[in-house]
């Protein structure tokens, strides 16, 4: 979803400002007996989602050569200060993905990721089978996930071997990436088993 996010930048700014400015629409008018304090941000919001929408309708005038002139002095000079620091901040916002410490790369820190959660998911259901919560026909989805945890695990210990020895790993991450994509259909199929 981030790397969605951070790819399309504009259009999630557009996005951003249509529901901005549908909220802002979307306030009840203030009533003669209302806090000053909402007063204040009705009125404030309203002039900020309006000179907005002010701006970017002269822009889109002006760039269609309807008139040379704005009636925003200083419109262009304005914007390029507002966008500065709006682009120096929007790679700082873009979601970062840690590698873990000890991991020879991304794919292996994610895939350390994935079997820490499927692992969890074991314990979870060898406690509840402990303690005689488990339902009977999540036995075959919790089986299943442990087949599925074993063989993931094992093609993650090849490949981070093949990695670590500088061998050609493209064969052991297809693999990889199949036995992950299946332990992942085996959460699913124990969460909705359970």
């Amino acid at each position: 979803m981030f790397e969605f996010v951070t790819q399309h930048e504009f259009w999630t700014a557009v996005a951003t400002y249509w529901i901005f400015s549908a909220a802002i629409c979307s306030m009840p008018h203030p009533a003669p007996n209302s806090s000053p304090g909402y007063l204040w941000l009705y009125r404030f919001l309203h002039t900020l989602a309006g000179n907005i929408t002010t701006a970017f309708r002269e822009a889109a005038r002006y760039r269609a050569g309807a008139s040379p002139g704005s009636k925003i002095p200083g419109l262009k000079a304005l914007v390029l200060l507002l966008t500065i620091p709006l682009l120096l901040s929007a790679s700082a916002c873009a979601a970062h993905y840690t590698i873990h410490p000890g991991s020879l790369n991304k794919t292996d820190s994610a895939a350390y990721d994935a079997l820490r959660i499927a692992e969890a998911a074991i314990d979870q259901a060898r406690m509840k089978y402990e303690a005689g919560r488990l339902p009977g026909e999540a036995k075959e989805a919790v089986n299943a996930l442990i087949t599925s945890y074993n063989v993931a695990r094992e093609s993650w210990l090849t490949y981070r071997a093949a990695i670590a020895s500088n061998a050609p790993a493209e064969t052991y991450f297809d693999r990889l990436a199949k036995n992950l994509s299946d332990l992942t259909n085996a959460i699913r199929a124990f969460e909705e088993a359970k």
